[in-house]
């Protein structure tokens, strides 16, 4: 018999998403399918999620018994996940998450951020000042749905504020499986993926591809970003730097023409327990990381040997950028533990992580 699960988001899923927050849920719903699971499907808009959960209560009375419910939560608080425009439901997500609790069924919620634990990240809007009363109510529903908090990483769990005794495990974001390129011919070249500004500050890597011309930076931003900070980072309209705007799902072509990906960013204390969804597309692509020492994807990255921890010092980064662009031999032999690192960290790999903390055992 082919097992269940309710799979939950606050909001619709998007085909081709162009941000890392709304293709994980994506990603996620696909890899329970791809791992055997029937899955009962209550994201979307707030009416399709009103009707999926006046559905859910009827199979439940009808005697089917999902394994689990995984919710993927929404950066914005669940009231404020998708338009307002078609109704305000404050208690529905975590009401869905209160029946499947009441009937026995393992709740999970992957807690995506706590950007509304830092001021300075909040939002000035009336929504943005509304934000922090609805995460607190929101957190409310999921502790009394005894939901199990899976975390970017455990290291975000503090800032939460969870009551002792929260069941929790960190599970990061992954990359698909069997996507893995061959590295390039010709100069080094790196691919970035990501926001520019606010915590994604790329100062000293653009200060380290100005000493270092030979090498080449791809990076996929979003055309706003880029036009806003073009000119606060003025290097970073350099020759060698070729940006592209471009879709989750148009990015292999630059992943071929690329050798390392990087996260040099700045260091903060969001970083020391962020972990990006880009680390894991570049392990997808078996592309190694230059990343940030001292930062969340760091450890990871040392954890799994898929790259170089370096300080974030536009001259270190430098002279490891002519380092390596003079020993592709090393960028090669990274490049074979990423592949590695990329077989077991994929989304049905996580799918499966899923199943087994919530329910016990292993599909």
């Amino acid at each position: 018999m082919t097992p269940t699960m309710i799979f939950h988001a606050p909001y619709p899923m998007e085909p081709n998403p162009t941000s890392a927050s709304r293709l994980r849920p994506l990603r996620m719903r696909e890899a329970f399918k791809a791992a055997g699971y029937q899955v009962i499907d209550l994201s979307g808009t707030t009416p399709q999620r009103r009707t999926g959960y006046r559905r859910l209560k009827e199979q439940l009375a009808a005697g089917v018994k999902p394994a689990f419910l995984y919710s993927e939560n929404s950066t914005q608080p669940n009231i404020f996940a998708t338009s307002i425009r078609d109704g305000l439901a404050p208690l529905l997500d975590t009401s869905i998450m209160a029946t499947a609790h009441r009937a026995g069924i393992p709740v999970g919620v992957f807690y995506r951020d706590v950007y509304w634990r830092f001021s300075s990240f909040r939002a000035k809007s009336v929504t943005g000042r509304l934000a922090p009363a609805f995460h607190r109510l929101d957190l409310r529903g999921y502790l009394a749905a005894k939901a199990h908090f899976f975390f970017p990483s455990t290291a975000m769990s503090p800032y939460l504020g969870l009551p002792e005794g929260t069941s929790y495990s960190a599970l990061p974001p992954a990359g698909a499986a069997g996507q893995t390129l061959p590295l390039p011919e010709g100069p080094l070249t790196l691919v970035y993926v990501g926001g520019l500004g606010n915590h994604y500050v790329l100062t000293e890597l653009a200060q380290a591809l100005k000493a270092t011309s030979s090498v080449h930076l791809n990076m996929v931003v979003r055309q706003r970003e880029w036009e806003n900070s073009a000119g606060e980072f003025a290097t970073l309209s350099s020759a060698n730097v070729h940006p592209h705007h471009l879709n989750a799902n148009q990015l292999d072509g630059v992943y071929a023409r690329s050798h390392i990906g990087v996260l040099t960013v700045k260091p903060s204390e969001y970083w020391q327990f962020a972990v990006p969804a880009k680390l894991y597309e570049y392990l997808s692509k078996g592309r190694p990381i230059l990343v940030t020492e001292g930062t969340e994807a760091a450890r990871i990255v040392g954890e799994l040997g898929c790259g170089w921890q370096v300080p974030y010092d536009g001259k270190t980064l430098a002279r490891t950028l002519r380092h390596l662009a003079n020993h592709p031999e090393e960028v090669q032999q990274k490049a074979h533990q990423t592949r590695a690192a990329a077989a077991v960290n994929t989304w049905q790999d996580r799918a499966l992580q899923v199943a087994t903390t919530l329910t016990g055992k292993a599909l």
